[in-house]
Parts: C-alpha cells; sequence; structure tokens
C-alpha cells in the first residue's frame, strides 16, 4: 500500500510578510494615506485635549503658589486685624496637618491640650468636608435640602425638629449628589454640632485676644507698615502673642509688605493734582483718563520711572526707598499679579473627567475614537475588497489564514504608527499655541515638557492600538476568503 507522506506546510516569515504588507501600502497609497490622516485626526483630537489639559493644570500650579507669595503679607495682614468667621476657621484648619503652624497656633491660641486638639482637628475636618459639599451645591439642591440656611448655620437649622427628615427626603430625591460619607455619619455629627462651634469659637476668641495684644504695639501703623519690620521687634511681638511666625517666613513676609508700603506710595502719588496734570501732559491725554494702570504701563521703562520719581520729589512726595530700578520691578510686578490672576480666571474647574479634562471633554474623546475605529475599519474593510485577487493568489501559494490575518494587522499598525505620530505632535503643537493665546509668557516656565512627551507617545501607541483593533473584523474576513470565491468575484 502506497504511503502518502504529509509534509508541514511552508509559512511565510514574519520579515516576508512585512515585506509583502510594505508593497501593499505603496501600492495603494491614496487608500492607506486617507487611513492615516483618520488615525491623524483621531489622535491629535486626543492629545490637544489632554495636552491643554496638563498645560493647563501645571500653569495653574505654578500660579497659585506665585499668587501665594505675592498675598503673603496681605494674608497676614488680615491675621493679625480680624479673628475670621467660623467658617474661615473650619475650612483653614481643616485643610491643616497635625505639624503645620496653623495647627500648631490653633492649639495655643485656644489653650487646648495635644490630645483635645487632635479631637478637634478631626471633628473640623469633617465640618469643613460638609461644608464645601454645601457650598458647591447650586442654589435650587441647596434649598430643596436646608432651606435658606447658609454657612456653619446649616449644621444649627437641622438641629431644629423635622429640619434632618426634610434634608434627608431631599437627598434620597437626587440620585446624582453625592454626599460625603453616610447619613448616619452627618446625623452623629449635627448631633454634635454644639459642642464642635463651642470648640471653634473658643479657637477664634484666642485669635481675638493676640490681635488685641499685636495692636498694642502698632502705634497706630497700619499692620501692613508694621510687617515690614517683621524680621525685627515686631516680628517678636507677633510671636509673643501666640502667631506661628517663622524666621524663614518672616523674611518673605517683610519683603512683600514693603513692596505694599511702596505700590501704596505710588499709586497714591497719582491722585496729586500736579502729579496727574503733569503725567496728563506726558502722555497727551486728559487728566481724568489717567489712572492708577495708566501709571504702571508708563513706569515700566527705566526713563518714565526715573521722569515720574523726579516730579514727585518735585512735589515733594515722600520717595523713600523708592529708586529707579525698584520702580520698574514694581511696575513687572504688578503686570505678572494681573496675568497671574487672569490665567486663575481662565483655568476653570479641572476636577472630573479623564485627566481633569471635564466629564464631557472625556465623552468626546472616547466618540472621536470610536469613530477613529470605525473609519479604520472601513477603509481596511475597502482594502479586502480590492485585493481579492492578491489574497487567492497568495492562498493558492499556501498562505496561511494566521498570515493572512497578520498582513492585514500589520498594514493597520504601520499605518497606526505613522497616523500617530503625526496626531501626537500636531495635537501638542496646536495644544501648545492654544494656551500661549490663553496664558501668554507665563506658560513658557510652567510647560510640563516630561508630561506632554509621556502623554504624545501614549496618544501614538493608542493610535496604534485603535488601527490594529479596527483591522481585527477586515483581517478575519481577509483570512476565511475561499481562493476559488475570490477569484469568481474578481
Amino acid at each position: 500500500m502506497k504511503v502518502i507522506d504529509i509534509q508541514q506546510q511552508p509559512t511565510m516569515g514574519f520579515s516576508r510578510t512585512l515585506s509583502i504588507t510594505i508593497i501593499g501600502i505603496r501600492y495603494r497609497l491614496f487608500r492607506s494615506l486617507v487611513t492615516v490622516v483618520v488615525i491623524a485626526v483621531a489622535v491629535a483630537f486626543l492629545m490637544n485635549i489632554v495636552g491643554e489639559s496638563l498645560i493647563r493644570k501645571s500653569v495653574l500650579e505654578n500660579s497659585a503658589d506665585r499668587l501665594r507669595e505675592l498675598r503673603h503679607a496681605a494674608v497676614w495682614a488680615a491675621r493679625l486685624s480680624v479673628p475670621g468667621t467660623a467658617e474661615d476657621i473650619i475650612l483653614n484648619l481643616g485643610k491643616a496637618e497635625p505639624d503645620s503652624p496653623l495647627y500648631q497656633e490653633s492649639q495655643v491660641l485656644a489653650g487646648f491640650d495635644p490630645g483635645e486638639m487632635q479631637a478637634v482637628h478631626e471633628q473640623v475636618c469633617r465640618a469643613a468636608e460638609y461644608l464645601t459639599f454645601f457650598g458647591e451645591l447650586d442654589y435650587g439642591r441647596r434649598r430643596r435640602m436646608v432651606a435658606g440656611a447658609e454657612g456653619s448655620d446649616i449644621f444649627r437649622s437641622l438641629r431644629e425638629t423635622g429640619r434632618m427628615e426634610r434634608f434627608e427626603d431631599a437627598l434620597a430625591g437626587m440620585k446624582s449628589v453625592r454626599f460625603p460619607g453616610t447619613i448616619e455619619q452627618f446625623r452623629d455629627f449635627v448631633g454634635q454640632w454644639p459642642e464642635i462651634e463651642g470648640r471653634v469659637q473658643r479657637i477664634r476668641e484666642g485669635r481675638r485676644q493676640a490681635i488685641r495684644q499685636v495692636r498694642e504695639v502698632l502705634d497706630g501703623r497700619p499692620v501692613v507698615d508694621a510687617l515690614t519690620d517683621a524680621t525685627g521687634q515686631f516680628g517678636q511681638a507677633v510671636r509673643a502673642a501666640g502667631f506661628r511666625l517663622g524666621e524663614d517666613e518672616a523674611g518673605a513676609v517683610a519683603r512683600e509688605a514693603r513692596r505694599m508700603v511702596d505700590v501704596r506710595i505710588l499709586e497714591d502719588s497719582v491722585n496729586k493734582p500736579a502729579i496727574r496734570k503733569a503725567l496728563s501732559s506726558r502722555l497727551d491725554v486728559l487728566p481724568a483718563d489717567v489712572t492708577v494702570q495708566t501709571l504702571w504701563d508708563f513706569v515700566g521703562s527705566r526713563e518714565n520711572a526715573e521722569w515720574y520719581l523726579a516730579k514727585m520729589r518735585e512735589g515733594e512726595l515722600d520717595t523713600a526707598g523708592l529708586t529707579v530700578e525698584r520702580t520698574v520691578e514694581l511696575a513687572g510686578v504688578d503686570a505678572e499679579f494681573a496675568s497671574l490672576v487672569r490665567a486663575e480666571h481662565l483655568g476653570g474647574d479641572l476636577s472630573g473627567g479623564f485627566l481633569g479634562v471635564g466629564e464631557r471633554m472625556t465623552w468626546l474623546m472616547l466618540v472621536s475614537m470610536l469613530v477613529c475605529v470605525v473609519g479604520i475599519a472601513n477603509a481596511m474593510l475597502m482594502s479586502v475588497t480590492e485585493r481579492f485577487r492578491e489574497i487567492a493568489t497568495l492562498k493558492c501559494l499556501g498562505a496561511l489564514d494566521g498570515s493572512i490575518m497578520l498582513m492585514f494587522v500589520l498594514e493597520a499598525a504601520l499605518l497606526g504608527v505613522v497616523g500617530g505620530v503625526m496626531g501626537a505632535v500636531g495635537g501638542v503643537l496646536i495644544a501648545l499655541g492654544r494656551m500661549i493665546g490663553s496664558f501668554g509668557s507665563l506658560m513658557f516656565g510652567a510647560t510640563p515638557a516630561g508630561d506632554l512627551t509621556a502623554a504624545a507617545i501614549a496618544a501614538t501607541v493608542v493610535g496604534v492600538v485603535l488601527a490594529a483593533v479596527a483591522a481585527v473584523y477586515p483581517s478575519f474576513k481577509a483570512a476565511r476568503l475561499a481562493p476559488m470565491e475570490a477569484m469568481r468575484i474578481e
């Protein structure tokens, strides 16, 4: 009996499959370019959204840090002038860590022992969480829950008969509202509110007494003027009253207080009739059109600053500590401050959604990726239709189904690499251009180059994966194609 020897069917190697794939791309260059454009647009859209979010977040963080520096003396002036409301104490202390100066200051001023202060801090943190929740609610929802109560009055009003039940019923009907913690925890908190409020008022009273002690050494001076001596006797008096003003912080406060005093001197000078008239003549505008901002725009150059200081001296105004260099520097800080405030307003809310881009934009990204998948799948299906004879020939020559599938998936992946790189680069450039238009020079020192690079690489990978996934069905259809049927259709 004759023995039939069935040998292993030869297979195409990866290099040969890749070579055939590249030849196919070159042969159908126009359709390949269409697929690349589809991928590039989707990846560019994704990268633009993510890039803008990363840049905006970085700029806002840098701006917030710089604004805190510029407002440092003003914050201390407020702390040394008024004790603050109960809500202010709760929100600020709720953010403080146990080793922070504010935590230690509150403990000393209120006379709490360490154990009692720890308990107070835990209660205040919970109160801050609830206050933030109610503060972020829109007016209609808050009114349904707690009527017209606001701030810490909410906790007081919920202790009245029937108010807590009304709150629970209203909350149960708002399925989209996420309440912090459980209702049982909140009910216990409201029950303890008189005790918590008493402890907060104790901190507030301690601050009031410390402020009285500080006022005794002011000698009628404004607090900001006194803070220019934060590293000297006034700083010692502040610490003696119980406030935590460290040596390093005192130096920063003194510098900012000096800047605020110099700014006040310059801004007050423009209200003098002689100075205003001279400046209006210099600028060829009406005296009524001369504003404080006009002054800062004018003294931004060395020549103008020198002229303005000379006019101040002619008018026998106080120019102590004001040099030409100092005046130009103050004008620069004023322009920087205006840019920082503008950036703060433009930043918006970065919470929610993927990478803080917002839920709406997250959904748009998902839709764009879905459209990308559909577009690639359609292009690959058309490619399969155009290549019936080629597929049939390859299968007749012994190409396995796996080789056919690999060929189409490789083609999609290669197009995904090209489209992904183009889209990532384009998305980054668009994001940079838009953010420069929004934030100006603030963006250059805050651009997160590392994060943008990582995001661009991730976006490119997403483009490749989307292309490969979209090619699975077309490649499977091509692999299952019968050679004779393909030849007949062709």
